[in-house]
């Protein structure tokens, strides 16, 4: 998918192209980076897939700019790859990470491990079908490790694949009804503000740690940028909490990713002008 955004005064020598992952956060994050750099009197063409296809355009030279690698471990397999090619341009965000967790209501004295999962008496009461996410997405890679990992495939459990919708609607549908499960889910994502959530302990680190959300670009390619553009991109700085709000914005207040940053960045404004500053 490719979208065209206009900038003040652009022409076609200031079209840059931005490689965006499609899952939900990441919609919020690229419109920060786009609405900055329409201000700077660029337009963007923006590229959205899954994963592996963005950082393979990354490597590849395709895109100017992609929005986010989570490093040093979520997207280390990609990094690896594609990362001796590109370089890191800001970090937008820390304290990434992916988690299981179970809602509030599944008491913590019998759920605070996804060890727990495999003790009889907490097998017995949960949901065996774990809904995950995209089939490419990372945290359904990590999630199968995790049911290998912890035995609990031996006791039925099992990962299914789905869009984001799928994903919300079965945790909705499940809180309805007060039923024990688990949920594949990660930071920066708008269902962890409200406390219905508790993240299970991962003894294995099967799920990584903690992650940086960075802005990265071909190596050498913000050399052919404007010096100005390249200084403002490094200050950017947004924070778990403003990701999160932005997602809220768009996943509770149907607001579009745009409109949302450009709430933020209102909110915001003495961070943003900073940014900007010559």
């Amino acid at each position: 998918m490719s979208q065209d955004i206009a900038g003040a005064g652009a022409d076609d020598r200031d079209v840059l192209i931005l490689g965006q992952i499609n899952i939900g956060f990441h919609d919020v994050v690229a419109a920060v980076v786009q609405e900055v750099l329409a201000r700077l009197g660029h337009r963007v063409s923006v590229v959205a897939d899954e994963s592996e296809t963005i950082f393979r355009r990354l490597g590849e030279r395709a895109i100017d700019l992609m929005v986010t690698a989570w490093l040093p471990e979520a997207n280390a397999t990609q990094w690896a790859r594609y990362g001796p090619a590109a370089e890191v341009v800001a970090t937008l965000y820390r304290d990434a990470r992916f988690f299981w967790a179970s809602p509030d209501y599944v008491p913590e004295t019998e759920v605070s491990s996804i060890a727990d999962l495999a003790r009889p008496s907490v097998a017995a009461r949960m949901t065996k079908l774990i809904q995950g996410g995209a089939p490419m997405a990372a945290i359904n890679a990590m999630s199968q490790r995790a049911i290998i990992a912890y035995g609990l495939d031996d006791l039925g459990y099992t990962l299914r694949a789905g869009s984001q919708a799928d994903w919300i609607a079965a945790f909705d549908a499940a809180t309805a009804e007060r039923r024990w499960f688990v949920f594949p889910c990660w930071t920066p994502q708008y269902l962890n503000r409200d406390g219905r959530l508790r993240p299970l302990s991962d003894p294995q680190r099967v799920l990584g740690g903690f992650n940086d959300g960075v802005l990265a670009a071909p190596r050498g390619r913000l050399a052919d940028i404007a010096p100005r553009v390249r200084q403002v991109l490094e200050r950017m700085t947004i924070g778990l909490e403003g990701v999160i709000e932005m997602d809220r914005l768009v996943s509770l207040d149907a607001c579009t990713p745009r409109q949302a940053a450009r709430a933020w960045m209102s909110a915001n404004s003495r961070r943003v002008e900073a940014w900007l500053k010559p």
